[in-house]
């Protein structure tokens, strides 16, 4: 008996998959064997969609309708459609991991906001353009869409570039402008985080489900669900599902895990016994007509590339199944849920060796593993924000300049500012970075070079500085990085570690 089989009476069991996973054999096998249902992790978000470098290159020829890519989409979709598993798609419309140029004038972040009808107007064709690749070249791989993810925060709609440039009834336009586009048998999902909090779960009714539903725009609600080992209540968490059920639309649990950073026999345990309860709640709610759940989706296959572990910045192990696709206690647990005693065996996956090394992996997605590599990150975003200690407060400012010199990695700034100072009395600073759904820190000390040829090397890597520094004055200063570590990190796979 394995998860898809025990929940098949009940509701899909999905999984969100990487590009590593996509790539990976064993990884694959897993997910076949075991699950109904999953979802692109990364790669099917806003960033990857809108083709930045077209866009900005012909900005007036896109302006009302931007250029679109499907590159890193494409591999999911086709493995979706040969191995016929049902998709969800995951998200069109988000304030994160959607490009600030999108949002401007001519997709230049140097001019101003555009105005709320040529937003409206990118929206729309932002959002067909997606809809009519997936359904024309994959059509029935997608069974649901993530219309509009995160929308509320801190007491009402969150403060993003979608509220600012389009206004509070963006979210309703993402929905008219999905449900004119969709094939008619796609449900469309409202999906949030901490669903269960009362604020929140009253403000999504009222602010968001219940003003689409008037409107027939939308089918079900996404209760993220990434949980703590004591947050939330369930009995919250039971209350708001049901609550949600009883608008009358569909509930699905679409990124869920369950944080825990002790992996102890004890720990792993708890986390077991707690996997059982929430799907006890799924299942009853289902059974007695309280919610309409209809699928659940696990945020990614196994302990070792949960995102939570960069995430929270600590080792987590939140799933079912770690290491060589073995499954845990909590696997067990969650089986017992949906399946008699006599219908579970052990499980376990049959795969060599070298199913578990990524194959096909493109050039460009390859794991970063040198100085070098963290250079060109840093060079590539062009702006990194640089954190010092002055005293017991911490201060963080946005930084543009690298340089790799003599095999050491270097920043510039200059002497008499408050960053060179705070680096003087403490060395410890740590940098971070993001681009392209990878984010990056480096943290070591910063160690001053006050050699001439040092400060010329930089300056020839940044020629507009000349203006205000030279190697030879008392001011311009330039530090590198001791016993420094630098972490790769991403929605989409393991974290990467470079000491230098």
């Amino acid at each position: 008996m394995n998860l898809k089989t025990a929940y098949e009476p009940f509701f899909k069991i999905g999984a969100a998959i990487s590009r590593w996973n996509l790539h990976t054999p064993a990884h694959m096998a897993l997910l076949k064997e075991q699950f109904n249902s999953f979802t692109c992790e990364n790669d099917m978000k806003p960033m990857y969609y809108l083709d930045g470098k077209e866009n900005k290159a012909h900005p007036q020829e896109h302006d009302l309708s931007p250029a679109l890519t499907f590159q890193d989409a494409v591999p999911y979709l086709e493995f979706a459609k040969e191995n016929g598993i049902p998709m969800r798609g995951h998200t069109l419309v988000w304030h994160n991991q959607t490009p600030k140029w999108f949002f401007h004038e001519n997709y230049n972040e140097a001019m101003p906001l555009a105005d709320r009808e040529t937003m409206l107007t990118r929206l729309e064709n932002y959002i067909r353009g997606v809809l009519s690749f997936v359904q024309e070249n994959y059509p029935d791989v997608i069974y649901a869409w993530d219309v509009v993810n995160e929308a509320i925060d801190e007491g009402d709609f969150r403060k993003s570039l979608w509220l600012k440039t389009m206004g509070r009834d963006f979210v309703i336009k993402a929905f008219e402008f999905a449900r004119k586009y969709a094939d008619p048998k796609v449900a469309l999902f409202y999906n949030d985080y901490e669903t269960a909090l009362e604020w929140k779960r009253d403000l999504i009714i009222k602010e968001i489900l219940i003003p689409l539903k008037e409107r027939g725009l939308v089918d079900g609600m996404g209760m993220q669900s990434h949980l703590l080992m004591d947050h939330p209540d369930f009995a919250e968490y039971e209350k708001a599902l049901h609550m949600y059920g009883q608008l009358g639309l569909q509930v699905q649990i679409t990124e869920l895990d369950l944080h825990n950073p002790d992996p102890s026999e004890e720990s792993m345990h708890q986390l077991a016994l707690r996997y059982r309860k929430l799907f006890e709640i799924l299942v009853e709610a289902k059974k007695k007509d309280k919610a309409n759940v209809t699928a659940v989706t696990f945020w990614n296959l196994l302990d070792e590339n949960s995102w939570l572990s960069g995430f929270r910045r600590e080792t987590s192990y939140p799933l079912l199944f770690h290491g060589k696709c073995e499954a845990k206690e909590a696997y067990y647990a969650v089986l017992k849920v949906a399946a008699d005693e006599d219908e579970i065996d052990e499980w376990q996956l049959k795969a060599e060796d070298k199913d578990f090394e990524a194959v096909g992996m493109p050039e460009e997605r390859k794991e970063r593993n040198s100085m070098q590599d963290v250079y060109d990150f840093l060079k590539e975003c062009g702006v990194y924000y640089l954190a010092t200690v002055e005293g017991d407060q911490p201060r963080v400012r946005p930084f543009g300049t690298i340089d790799l010199f003599e095999g050491k990695l270097y920043i510039q700034t200059g002497k008499i500012k408050e960053v060179s100072k705070q680096l003087q009395a403490n060395p410890k600073a740590e940098i971070c970075a993001f681009a392209d759904g990878t984010w990056l820190r480096v943290a070591g000390k910063l160690i001053r070079d006050d050699r001439i040829e040092a400060k010329a090397h930089m300056l020839e890597a940044y020629p507009h500085l000349k203006a205000m520094y030279s190697a030879e004055d008392d001011n311009t200063e330039v530090l590198y990085f001791q016993d420094a570590t630098a972490t790769f990190s991403s929605f989409g796979g393991p974290a990467r570690t470079v000491q230098f």
